[in-house]
C-alpha cells in the first residue's frame, strides 16, 4: 500500500483528493492535514510514502513547510498549485527546493475532474514505487557575466525532461560551458504558466541565455530555449513555430515533436538527451536523431527520480551513452566536439 498525506488548507480540496485516492486499491490516504505545522507532525507519527502539498497555506506556505519535511523525512512531496504567474514561481522554486513533481488544480473542477484525478493518481503511483533517488535542494546561484545571443547555430542540443526534470536541467545548465555555435532546446512536461517561470530561474545560473521560446523566433547559438507549456514546440529549419495540436502521450509540449522536428532540420548536428521523467515521450524522437547520424545520451537509472523515459529510449536500442546526472553536462560537450 502506498500511504498518502493530504496537506491542503481547503477542507473541500482535502475531501475531493482524498476521495479521489481511496479508490485506488493501492492507495491509502493514512491523514489530511489543513496547514504546514499540522502536517509536520502528522509526518512524524503517520510515516506517509509520499505527501501532497497545498502551495499556499496559511501559517506556513508550501515552501517553508517543503523545507521542514525534508528535515523530518526524505519523502517524495508532490505541489498542488493553482494556475496563477504568484504560484507558477513559487512550485518552480519547490521543484529546486526538492519537490518531486507538481499538479496543478483545476480552474473548473467540473469540467477538469477526471484529468486532474487521473494525473493526482499516476504521479503519487509513480513517485512511491520510483526507486530513484529524491534530489536535494539546489543551491540556486547568480552568474554575473552578461550573455550575449550568438548568431544562427550549426549544432543543436535537445533536453527532455519530466518528473524531477526541473532540478536535473538545472544541474546540468549550470555545469554546461557556454557553446557559442550551439542552440539548446529544453522540453519539460509542464503547463501554460510555468515554463517562463522555469527560464527565467534556470537563465539565473547558467552560461547560455535562457528563455521562454516564441513561435516565429529565429534560433541563435549561446541560447537556451524552453518549450513554452500548452504548445508543441516545432523546429522548422532555423525557426520555432508552436502548435496546439493534440497532446502526444498525453503531454503538450512533448519531447518526441521537437526531437523528431530538430532531427529533420539539424541532421547528423543534432544531440539528443533524456533525463528523469515518467512515460515515455522523446524515445520516438531519439530514434529519429539517430536516423539522422546524430547523438544520443540518456540519464541512468541510479541518478533518476523516476527511470521512465531514459529507459524507454535504452529499451528501443537508440542510445549511445548513459550517463549519471553528474556527467550529463561533460557529456554534451563531448558529444558536441564529436559531430
Amino acid at each position: 500500500m502506498i500511504k498518502v498525506l493530504v496537506v491542503d488548507d481547503s477542507a473541500l480540496m482535502r475531501r475531493i483528493m482524498k476521495d479521489i485516492l481511496e479508490k485506488q486499491p493501492e492507495i491509502e490516504v493514512v491523514g489530511s492535514a489543513k496547514d504546514g505545522m499540522e502536517a509536520i507532525e502528522m509526518i512524524k507519527t503517520l510515516d506517509p510514502d509520499v505527501v501532497t502539498l497545498d502551495v499556499e497555506m496559511p501559517r506556513m506556505n508550501g515552501l517553508e513547510t517543503l523545507s521542514r519535511i525534508i528535515n523530518v523525512k526524505q519523502v517524495p512531496v508532490i505541489m498542488v498549485s493553482a494556475l496563477t504567474t504568484k504560484d507558477a514561481s513559487i512550485t518552480v522554486q519547490a521543484l529546486m527546493n526538492g519537490a518531486a513533481d507538481f499538479i496543478t488544480k483545476p480552474t473548473d473542477l467540473f469540467s477538469n475532474f477526471d484529468s486532474f484525478a487521473e494525473e493526482l493518481k499516476t504521479k503519487i503511483i509513480y513517485v512511491a514505487r520510483s526507486k530513484g533517488r529524491f534530489i536535494p535542494s539546489v543551491a540556486v546561484s547568480t552568474r554575473k557575466e552578461i550573455k550575449y545571443p550568438g548568431g544562427p547555430p550549426k549544432k543543436l542540443v535537445i533536453i527532455g525532461a519530466s518528473t524531477g526534470g526541473p532540478q536535473a536541467i538545472y544541474q546540468v545548465l549550470s555545469n554546461l560551458s557556454l557553446l557559442s555555435d550551439v542552440s539548446l532546446v529544453i522540453v519539460q512536461h509542464m503547463p501554460a504558466g510555468f515554463t517562463r517561470s522555469l527560464a527565467e530561474r534556470l537563465d539565473s545560473s547558467s552560461r547560455f541565455l535562457v528563455k521562454e521560446a516564441e513561435g516565429g523566433e529565429s534560433l541563435k547559438g549561446g541560447m537556451a530555449y524552453i518549450a513554452p507549456g500548452g504548445y508543441h514546440l516545432i523546429i522548422e529549419g532555423s525557426r520555432f513555430s508552436l502548435t496546439k495540436d493534440p497532446p502526444i502521450w498525453g503531454v503538450r509540449p512533448a519531447v518526441d515533436i521537437s526531437m523528431i522536428t530538430g532531427a529533420q532540420s539539424f541532421k547528423d548536428k543534432t544531440v539528443g538527451v533524456l533525463l528523469t521523467g515518467m512515460g515515455v515521450d522523446g524515445a520516438k524522437g531519439m530514434e529519429e536523431i539517430k536516423k539522422f547520424g546524430g547523438k544520443t545520451i540518456a540519464q541512468d537509472e541510479k541518478s533518476c527520480i523516476v527511470f521512465g523515459m531514459p529507459k524507454a529510449a535504452i529499451e528501443k536500442g537508440v542510445v549511445d551513452k548513459i550517463v549519471e546526472l553528474d556527467s550529463i553536462a561533460s557529456e554534451i560537450e563531448r558529444t558536441i566536439l564529436e559531430i
